[in-house]
């Protein structure tokens, strides 16, 4: 039988199928939004030509760049209380080239079955597909829900999750995380932390609590990109040990090879930002977006948000009426209705707003006591 996480992928492949298609409906789950923020964030990246970004005639190397690997391992320093350093960083042309990277090293080093929490970004179940590695739940639920059950084995081995649970906006209780660290120096077992939509904590706290998983036998991926939102550049980083520092930075390097220019200076310009006034200012106007569609009547029920620009939430409508992705996309049960509603995405929120004042079919409409 098809693993649940492939079965997962095949809903994505067919949204994406539908997604690009004229006329398509409106897809308030989108991967793409948008912002007041970004020449603030930019600054003179926002609109200078490429060929005066700088000598476009070289190769652009973001591993053999120590300036910004030095600053990004200051950033984590700064943010997480951790102590980081430019040997513990691999910096990459975004979260999908380096998950690429680790699914290769997973397969070069013999490691053809991981465990997992669920759910993981598709793009891994992706990888993990077409690599023949076989991916093994080690939970039941998601690890928010009050039901989550954890079963660790109890043997060395490879353990991937992703923190915040992107698609509610959920972050990984420090309960769990410590749990799996006690794990980790018990078996000596490896953890690969998919910590893209990190530090966009609503609460206003920078600190992300898997920064605190043994460094020595962690991983983390962390995406300028997400938590500034500014997805035509890439840039991403991996926080590895010391000890496979190389190896993976090498290997990421002959898969990959350097990335333009643009994103070697995009990669300096995120580092400055959070170094400086951070992604405040972002962060605030997802949640007065939050507040617009919460007050708009358009949802019958959410889910609380603690962290990033993604909602969970039950439309007051049928959710069939707009392209949206539910529960089957995450390997989620229950929750009958809910969809992930991109924050930033104004059109998909402005159509989901307009539903506020439609009458409902009388099927839907609330029965009177």
């Amino acid at each position: 039988m098809t693993p649940s996480l492939f079965r997962m992928l095949e809903w994505h492949e067919l949204v994406e199928a539908e997604r690009q298609q004229p006329g398509a409906r409106v897809f308030v789950s989108d991967y793409n939004g948008g912002h007041p923020f970004i020449e603030d964030y930019l600054g003179e990246l926002a609109h200078t030509a490429p060929g005066r970004l700088a000598d476009i005639s070289r190769y652009s190397g973001l591993d053999e760049d120590a300036s910004l690997r030095a600053k990004i391992a200051e950033m984590h320093r700064q943010y997480d209380g951790a102590a980081y350093t430019p040997r513990h960083v691999v910096p990459g042309g975004g979260s999908s080239g380096l998950l690429g990277t680790f699914a290769t090293w997973l397969v070069l080093t013999g490691r053809r079955r991981v465990h997992y929490v669920p759910p993981v970004y598709y793009k891994l179940a992706y990888l993990f597909r077409r690599m023949g590695i076989e991916p093994v739940p080690a939970a039941r639920g998601h690890a928010y829900q009050p039901h989550f059950d954890l079963r660790l084995p109890e043997q060395r081995t490879v353990l991937v999750l992703t923190d915040p649970v992107w698609y509610a906006g959920k972050r990984v209780p420090a309960t769990v995380l410590e749990q799996i660290g006690a794990w980790q120096e018990r078996t000596g077992s490896l953890v690969f932390v998919d910590g893209t939509f990190q530090y966009m904590r609503w609460d206003g706290q920078r600190r992300e609590r898997s920064a605190h998983l043994p460094r020595d036998k962690t991983l983390r991926l962390v995406c300028p990109t997400k938590y500034l939102s500014i997805h035509g550049y890439r840039c991403a980083h991996l926080l590895v040990p010391e000890r496979l520092r190389e190896e993976v930075a090498e290997l990421h390097m002959n898969l990959h090879g350097d990335v333009a220019v643009s994103d070697r200076l995009f990669a300096h310009r995120a580092a400055d930002v959070m170094l400086g006034e951070g992604n405040r200012a972002l962060v605030r106007h997802v949640r007065d977006n939050h507040r617009a569609l919460v007050d708009s009547g358009a949802l019958s029920a959410r889910m609380p948000v603690e962290a990033g620009f993604f909602l969970f939430a039950r439309l007051r409508v049928p959710h069939r009426w707009f392209l949206a992705l539910d529960g089957k996309y995450f390997e989620l049960d229950g929750h009958a209705g809910y969809i992930r509603i991109n924050l930033l995405n104004r059109p998909g929120l402005e159509a989901l707003m307009a539903t506020a004042d439609v009458p409902l079919p009388s099927a839907l409409r609330p029965v009177s006591a």
